[in-house]
């Protein structure tokens, strides 16, 4: 087997698991497990998580709220998708919109008490079913594990820290 061969398998493998991945988050036991953990029928929607810790991580070290379009860049959706996420959460009292003072016209989100006990008790679901995962793996392995798909989703995300050319990634169009 050639090298390239090799790379290109490696590549497919790592596409095929990241299918499989996006495919756990959506499966109905995993929302069944969710559903158990929070003491609700069938009202559980994972997507409010992924909201949350869209924000929780955005906001990291800030107590400033965030706005719609913020939101729309955390998650890697249109804007208008972004505001129908963040109207249902307001209604389901996960978040709150309040106007800045230094601009009326600006609308900020905060996560409310009961969106941030969601976000606490989604992350530590999250956590434990990544820890449960990694029980097959020595301590060694899963640092180099974490640091590798750590550098992955940064090169992925085309962050400048994981470009050692500082330049955008090109994409062979002709593929």
């Amino acid at each position: 087997m050639t090298k390239s061969h090799k790379s290109n398998r490696a590549v497919d493998d790592i596409r095929l698991g990241l299918i499989e991945l996006r495919r756990l988050f959506q499966r109905r036991e995993l929302v069944e497990l969710w559903e158990s953990a929070f003491g609700r029928a069938a009202t559980f929607d994972y997507a409010d998580v992924r909201l949350l810790d869209a924000i929780a991580s955005y906001r990291r070290g800030s107590d400033s709220g965030v706005t719609v379009g913020e939101v729309a860049r955390a998650l890697g959706v249109d804007p208008s998708r972004a505001s129908r996420e963040v109207s249902r959460a307001v209604k389901s009292g996960l978040l709150t919109r309040k106007s800045t003072q230094a601009d009326g016209r600006r609308v900020e989100l905060f996560i409310t008490a009961r969106g941030a006990a969601m976000q606490k008790k989604g992350s530590a679901l999250t956590r434990a079913r990544i820890d449960l995962a990694l029980r097959a793996f020595g301590s060694h392995e899963r640092q180099q594990f974490a640091a590798l798909f750590r550098r992955f989703v940064d090169a992925i995300s085309c962050r400048d820290e994981a470009r050692p050319d500082r330049s955008a990634a090109k994409i062979d169009r002709d593929v």
